[in-house]
């Protein structure tokens, strides 16, 4: 009986999904054969007359046997299908949009957004696309529910819009500080997107009560609505939905707040569920003048979405739109960034506490900067702006991204050590040739008696990548040292060190046969290796700032920290900053411990070594600079080539004389007065 079973609910599937799959894209719901078996163990008296007569069969079970058999033939045949036309149907779903006082029709789905929605109209892209709406925020107001006039956000999901109803399409100015059109759905959660039994609606009022009055983060959609439209799924807080909604000022997440019922008394905590306050309209009210804490439930995924079709609608739109729509550029990376991590999901950053004042400063500085930056690059809008940091981002980090560059460099980076004088960090060095290690003068201490230095105190750590890991090696003596300019002009900062005989020393590359004397051009890449704050080895790929710029990273720097500039300017009399002909200028985030770090090009040569920055104290005595900068080794080769030959180490002239600038090297250097 059961194989017979079986053999009806496959012929009866066979015929009936190709028919299905023939009119719905649906995958064709499968019988369960877990529900006939338990049909037929259900009841195990009515298949035989009695216990004590089990051969014979009564009238009774032949009846059931015989609905039996036609229960199956009917579930098989028309369940499935019938079932799955009603799911198909479910999916399909229409609303009107208002557009420059016409109305138009959408035929969608219920598991789009609105936005995914409206886009698949040639109308509605047409108006979109248009020069004096490409900058603009979309403003969607629905005529129905709650308290019609109502602002939803692109992401609102269609399924909650009723049927006919008629959505009103404006664009607005785009607010710097917020974003309407944005996706701010967890991926986990894009599933119940699409069933209204599972989300819940609440109306909001645009203005909160006493002390939390200005509510919306946008100014052109508080001018343009009275109230917002907020969805949630069941199970949720308010809290979280509100949060997630992204139109809100944080000051009602930091402030306890609460929800007051329009047209009642009843005052609502934003912990409770969301579903509890379903179709109802509230004000924001503060409840408590203690500031509440975050807490890690209210996280919340944001992503911004511009304003272009979604991946459904590609293949329903595809040729229709005046404009191209990066759909299929967007929907690569959107893949590969799941094919990367699957289970990472993108958070709304917690705010830092007591943070409001400097974010008012930055925000207020935010325009004279971005006019500055236009003015500096001529750059005419904010695409342009979008478009040159990206460019910006992509090439400081291009080069060293590359599996073959980062290979060569962790070689490379093995010959980096940190200099330590009775265990305590001084700075960085790296392995010059044979067993000579070179590092700034300045790490071992500017003397004018060098004599009087105790050299075995000093050790160079290698492989110090972590806690746990690192190998010591003694420095034996000084063999050359300069803290000077030298007869072209240029500062000279470095000391050459001699280790230890050791035969661990020959396992790291020796950095003077990866030399190169091309230094590179204004905003090429380059990247540091070094020790910097005392700490494990670390890299920082950074952009060079060429001669030409210098002045105008000077003035974005002072612009952005205008409320230290008197500092700045005082640091700078003292210690006379100055350029020096032989240096290479860039933004690094290497500063205390880290002098004496190779610099790295594009190519993997190295090109300098990290000196210093123009230092000073800001705020809270945190270290700042405004920019940082390495001398270029060719100098230093030359000087080391000259000075070790009048001390005889004929040796290390051998090894250095294929590297040095012949032209420029002078047989008895002179010295010349610092600045």
């Amino acid at each position: 009986m059961a194989d017979l079973s079986k053999e009806v609910v496959e012929e009866g599937q066979s015929k009936d999904v190709k028919q299905i799959q023939s009119m719905s894209e649906v995958p064709p719901k499968k019988l369960k054969q877990t529900e006939l078996l338990s049909f037929f163990q259900e009841s195990p008296k009515k298949q035989t007359a009695t216990d004590s007569e089990p051969g014979e069969k009564s009238e009774a079970s032949d009846n059931v046997q015989t609905k039996m058999d036609y229960l199956i033939k009917k579930e098989v045949e028309e369940g499935p299908s019938k079932h799955l036309k009603q799911e198909t149907e479910a999916k399909k779903h229409n609303f009107k949009f208002s557009l420059n006082s016409k109305t138009f029709s959408v035929a969608c789905k219920t598991f789009m957004t609105v936005l995914e929605a409206l886009n698949t109209s040639p109308i509605f892209r047409s108006e979109k696309d248009k020069n004096k709406n490409m900058q603009k925020e979309i403003l969607i107001q629905r005529s129905k529910g709650a308290v019609p006039r109502a602002a939803v956000k692109t992401d609102f999901p269609c399924c909650l819009i009723e049927r006919d109803e008629i959505l009103d399409i404006d664009f607005i100015q785009k607010d710097e500080n917020s974003s309407t059109n944005q996706t701010t759905v967890d991926p986990s959660l894009l599933g119940k997107r699409s069933k209204p039994e599972t989300l819940v609606t609440i109306w909001v009022k645009k203005e909160g009560g006493p002390k939390v009055q200005c509510l919306l983060k946008s100014k052109a959609l508080r001018k343009s609505v009275r109230y917002v439209c907020v969805f949630g799924f069941k199970g949720e807080k308010v809290k979280t939905a509100l949060k997630r909604d992204g139109r809100f000022n944080n000051v009602i997440f930091k402030k306890h707040c609460g929800l007051s019922e329009l047209g009642g008394d009843t005052n609502h905590e934003l912990s409770i569920p969301v579903e509890d306050l379903e179709g109802k309209s509230f004000q924001v009210v503060v409840l408590s003048d203690q500031n509440q804490p975050d807490s890690q439930d209210d996280l919340t995924f944001v992503k911004t979405e511009a304003n272009v079709a979604s991946d459904a609608d590609v293949a329903e739109t595809a040729g229709s739109s005046q404009n191209p729509i990066n759909t299929e550029r967007d929907k690569k990376q959107d893949g590969n960034a799941k094919s990367m991590n699957p289970s990472t999901k993108g958070y709304d950053t917690k705010p830092i506490v007591n943070s409001e004042e400097i974010l008012g400063i930055l925000r207020d500085q935010f325009k004279d900067l971005l006019d500055t930056l236009k003015q500096r690059e001529k750059l005419k809008n904010k695409s342009e702006v979008q478009r040159f940091f990206r460019e910006e981002y992509g090439r400081s980090v291009e080069n060293f991204l590359e599996v073959k560059k980062v290979k060569q460099l962790m070689k490379l980076s093995d010959s980096v050590c940190q200099i330590r004088k009775g265990g305590s960090p001084e700075g960085t060095g790296f392995l010059l040739f044979d067993r000579f290690i070179l590092t700034n003068a300045h790490v071992i201490g500017i003397f004018t008696d060098l004599t009087k230095v105790n050299f075995a105190e000093f050790t160079a750590v290698f492989d110090y990548e972590d806690m746990e890991s690192e190998k010591r090696i003694q420095i034996k003596q000084l063999t050359d040292y300069c803290y000077r300019k030298d007869e072209h002009g240029r500062h000279l900062d470095y000391a050459l060190l001699e280790l230890d005989d050791n035969n661990d020393i020959s396992k790291y590359h020796q950095l003077l046969y990866s030399y190169s004397p091309n230094l590179p051009n204004n905003r090429c890449q380059i990247c540091i290796v070094g020790h910097p704050g005392v700490g494990v080895k670390k890299m920082d790929p950074c952009i060079i700032i060429g001669t030409e710029s210098r002045l105008d990273a000077e003035e974005k720097h002072k612009t952005e920290n205008v409320n230290v500039i008197n500092v700045m300017t005082r640091k700078s009399l003292e210690e006379k900053w100055d350029f020096h002909k032989n240096q290479i200028t860039y933004n690094s985030c290497f500063f205390h411990g880290s002098s004496g770090s190779p610099v790295f090009d594009a190519d993997c040569n190295l090109i300098g070594i990290h000196t210093g920055g123009y230092v000073y104290e800001g705020h809270g005595k945190t270290t700042k600079s405004v920019m940082e900068y390495a001398y270029s080794i060719q100098p230093i080769l030359n000087m080391i080539k000259a000075q070790t030959k009048i001390k005889g180490l004929l040796e290390i002239v051998k090894i250095l004389e294929p590297y040095c600038d012949q032209s420029n090297v002078s047989e008895t250097p002179k010295a010349t007065e610092l600045d």
